[in-house]
C-alpha cells in the first residue's frame, strides 16, 4: 500500500512550507492549522510532510489500536542523547521490559509514601518566598517552583542528601536542555561524537550528570544512602526472567526521571498559579478550601486527597497550559485511515495542547474553568479531548506522583502567602521539550490562614477572567 489518499493542508507557495511559521511559533501554527481545517491536518516543512492527527479516532489508531506500527519520532532522537534509552525515549522490547519493571515503583501506596518528602520540599520553598514577602519586592515564580520539582525529584529518585549537589544538577540539567532543542531545530543534527565547542560542552554536562548518578546507585548498592526511595525500588525490580537492570539502564532511567519530574511537574504548578492569579473568583474558592481542609497546616496524604476544586483548577490549568504539549511518532509500515492513508516512515505529531483547546470540542476554550472537571462532567467527555499525561500504552507512569506534588506545592503556597500578578501580565507559552512559561513576575504577602483575603488581579474585571486572545502570546 502506498499513500494514494492524502490528509489535506494547506498550499504554501514559500519553499520552505510551513518550517518558519514552525520554528517561530509550533503552537499557535498547529492550533490555527487544525481550526482551519476542522481537524487533522497535513503540513509541509521543506520537503518533509508532517500530519498532525486531532481527530480522536486517528489519535486512537496510532495510540492504541495499531501502536506496535508505530515508533517514537524525530524529536526523541536529540532527547536520547542527553537521557540515553530510558522510558521516555525507547521503544519495542526495551520499551516494554522497562515499563514492566518501572510501573509497580509509582504505585499509589508509594506516591502516598513521598507526601511527607513533598511537604519538607515545600517548606523549603517558602522559607525562599518569605523573603519575597518581606521585603515586598517583585520576582519571578518560575524559578522558584522549578526549584521545588527538582528538589522532590531528586530526593524522591535517590534518596540520598543532594542538598549540596542540587545547583549543579539543575544547571546541567538545564544546559542540557537547551543542547537538545538547538540539536533538534537543526538543520543538520550533528552527534555529540563531533567536536564542535557546543558539543564539548555537551559532553562534558554529561560527564558530570553520569558521576553524580553513578555514585549514587553505588552507594545504593553497599547499602550507605537511603532506602525506599525510587532508585531502591529499581534496583530491587526483576522481569519475568529474574534479570535485574544494569548500571547503564538505571543511569538511563534516572536521568529521564531527573528531566520528565522536574520541567513538567514545575511547569504545571507554575502554570496553575498563574491561572489562579488571574481569575480572582476561583482563587478565593481555592484558598478557602486550602483554609478549610488544613487549617493552616502542611498537609498529609489524606487531606491531600480532600482538594477537590484545587484539584480540578490543576486538571484545567493542565488543560490550557499541558506540559507535554505534543507527542511525535514515525510510522513502520503503512496505514490506513478512514480518509487518507500514511506510507512507512510517515512523521505524525499528536498534540494535546491543539486538542485542549479545540473549539469543537471545548466550550469557550480559551476561558479558564474548573468545573470542566467535576466528576460528572469527566466522565461525559468523549476520549482524547483531554489527554495532558499521553494515551494508551504510553501514559505517563508518573501521573499520579506529579499531581500529588502540585497539589501540595500549591496548596501550600496558598495557606501561607497572598499572590499577585504584577500589571496582569500575560505570559508566553515556551514549548521546548516541555511547556514552561515565561517570567511570572509576582508580588507576595504573609496571610494569616483562614484570613479569606485574596488579592485580586490587577488585569480583572468584576471578576471576569482576562482570555487568551492569541494561543502563545
Amino acid at each position: 500500500m502506498t499513500a494514494t489518499r492524502r490528509l489535506a493542508g494547506p498550499a504554501f507557495r514559500n519553499p520552505l512550507g510551513a518550517y518558519l511559521d514552525y520554528r517561530r511559533d509550533p503552537l499557535t501554527l498547529f492550533y490555527e492549522q487544525a481550526n482551519a481545517f476542522g481537524g487533522s491536518v497535513r503540513l509541509r516543512l521543506v520537503y518533509e510532510q508532517l500530519h498532525l492527527l486531532v481527530d480522536p479516532a486517528h489519535i486512537r489508531q496510532v495510540m492504541v489500536t495499531n501502536v506496535d506500527a508505530y515508533t517514537k519520532g524525530i524529536s526523541y532522537r536529540s532527547l536520547d542523547h542527553l537521557l540515553g534509552p530510558g522510558l521516555l525515549t525507547s521503544d519495542g522490547p526495551l520499551w516494554h521490559r522497562q515499563r514492566a519493571l518501572i510501573k509497580p515503583a509509582f504505585g499509589r501506596k508509594h506516591v502516598t509514601d513521598e507526601v511527607p518528602l513533598m511537604v519538607a520540599c515545600a517548606d523549603r520553598m517558602l522559607a525562599k518566598v518569605a523573603t519575597h514577602a518581606d521585603t515586598g519586592e517583585v520576582f519571578d515564580l518560575v524559578p522558584v517552583v522549578m526549584g521545588f520539582a527538582a528538589d522532590v525529584v531528586c530526593r524522591a529518585v535517590m534518596g540520598a542528601d543532594v542538598a549540596g549537589l542540587m545547583p549543579r544538577i539543575e544547571e546541567d540539567v538545564r544546559d542540557g536542555v537547551d543542547w537538545v532543542m538547538r540539536n533538534m531545530a537543526s538543520p543538520v543534527p550533528l552527534p555529540p561524537s563531533v567536536p564542535t565547542p557546543a558539543n564539548r560542552r555537551f559532553r562534558k554536562i554529561l560527564a558530570r550528570l553520569h558521576q553524580v548518578v553513578d555514585d549514587v546507585i553505588a552507594a545504593h548498592r553497599t547499602g550507605e544512602d537511603a532506602q525506599g526511595d525510587l532508585l531502591s525500588r529499581l534496583l530491587a525490580a526483576r522481569d519475568d526472567d529474574g534479570h535485574a537492570m544494569d548500571e547503564q539502564q538505571l543511569r538511563h532511567e534516572v536521568l529521564t526521571f531527573l528531566l520528565a519530574g522536574h520541567e513538567t511537574t514545575g511547569g504545571a504548578l507554575a502554570w496553575t498559579i498563574y491561572e489562579l492569579c488571574r481569575n480572582s473568583a476561583v482563587l478565593r474558592d481555592v484558598v478557602d478550601e486550602v483554609d478549610g481542609r488544613l487549617g493552616g497546616g502542611a498537609p498529609d496524604a489524606a487531606s491531600v486527597g480532600l482538594l477537590e476544586l484545587t484539584g480540578r483548577a490543576i486538571d484545567e490549568s493542565m488543560r490550557l497550559h499541558p506540559p507535554a504539549w505534543a507527542f511525535s511518532r514515525t510510522s513502520l509500515a503503512p496505514d490506513s485511515f478512514d480518509s487518507f492513508d500514511l506510507g512507512k516512515g510517515a512523521l505524525i505529531v499528536i498534540s494535546p495542547f491543539v486538542n485542549h483547546r479545540l473549539p469543537a470540542f471545548w466550550s469557550a476554550p480559551l476561558r479558564f474553568d474548573p468545573d470542566r472537571f467535576t466528576p460528572d462532567a469527566v466522565r461525559a467527555r468523549p476520549a482524547l479531548h483531554y489527554f495532558p499525561f499521553g494515551w494508551g500504552p504510553h501514559l505517563c507512569v508518573g501521573q499520579h506522583l506529579s499531581l500529588t506534588e502540585v497539589r501540595v506545592g500549591l496548596s501550600m503556597l496558598l495557606s501561607r502567602f497572598d499572590i499577585e500578578l504584577v500589571n496582569g501580565l500575560r505570559v508566553r507559552e515556551h514549548p521546548e521539550i516541555s511547556n514552561t512559561p515565561g517570567p511570572v513576575l509576582v508580588r507576595v504577602r504573609n496571610r494569616r490562614a483562614g484570613s479569606g483575603t485574596v488579592a485580586a488581579p490587577a488585569a480583572s474585571v468584576a471578576g471576569c477572567p482576562v482570555v487568551h486572545t492569541e494561543v502563545t502570546r
